[in-house]
Order: C-alpha cells, then structure tokens, then sequence
C-alpha cells in the first residue's frame, strides 16, 4: 500500500521546500524517510505519508507551514499544501485554483510564489 516516492512527486517536494522557514530542514529528514499513498481524482491529488523509526518532530504548532502556488500557462494555478500533524508531514495536498481537471504528468513547476505561515517565517 505504501511506496516510494517517484521522481515526479520528489520534484513538487524539492520546489516545495524551496523557500526558507523555521524548521525546513526537521521536515527534509522526515520527507528522506517517508513512504507514500497516492490518490488523484478529478480536481485534486492527495499524497499522504508514513514514517517508520525515529524522527524529530516538527517543534511548530502550524498545521500548514508553507503552500506554493505553480502557475501553468495553459491553465489556472496548482496550488500545494503541505498538512503537519502532530510534529509529523502528513499530507501533500494539490489542487487546481479553479477546480478543473488535474493532469499530475504536466504540472509545471517554472513560475512559482510561496505563502509561508507567519509563525514560522524566518527573520531577516
């Protein structure tokens, strides 16, 4: 049931984690360590995660530290959320901004902006 994640999914991750916020790098240890379940339907792909073992748990009581907002040139924006519970990632989130058709193998990752959590935004 749970997997691996493919190179397309670590490539939404990578971007994802592309912008500075308190406690990245607690979540980039336990993305190396996380397996998956991935479901798609019409409008929307949910990616939720299992670790096994040891982990540091997120120290932040955000249920959402950061979303990213890819924009498609052909379509509305994908939007990402990324879902902590528990100190622990437990669901990547995507949809479309207009909840049309999602087409994971064409998401276009060029042009993106970051909403991170006023909580956990880092200090300039």
């Amino acid at each position: 049931m749970y997997r691996e994640l493919n190179e397309k999914e670590q490539q939404w991750i990578d971007s994802m984690m592309n912008v500075e916020f308190q406690g990245r790098d607690i979540l980039l240890k336990q993305f190396s360590k996380a397996k998956i379940v991935y479901k798609q339907e019409y409008a929307f792909i949910s990616i939720k995660f299992k670790i096994e073992g040891e982990i540091e748990l997120y120290p932040f009581h955000v249920r959402v530290p950061v979303e990213m907002r890819a924009f498609q040139q052909a379509s509305a924006p994908i939007v990402f959320i990324l879902h902590i519970v528990g100190g622990v990632i437990n669901e990547l989130e995507i949809i479309t901004a207009d909840s049309t058709q999602i087409e994971a193998n064409n998401i276009e990752l060029t042009r993106v902006e970051y909403e991170v959590n006023q909580e956990v935004i880092m200090e300039r």
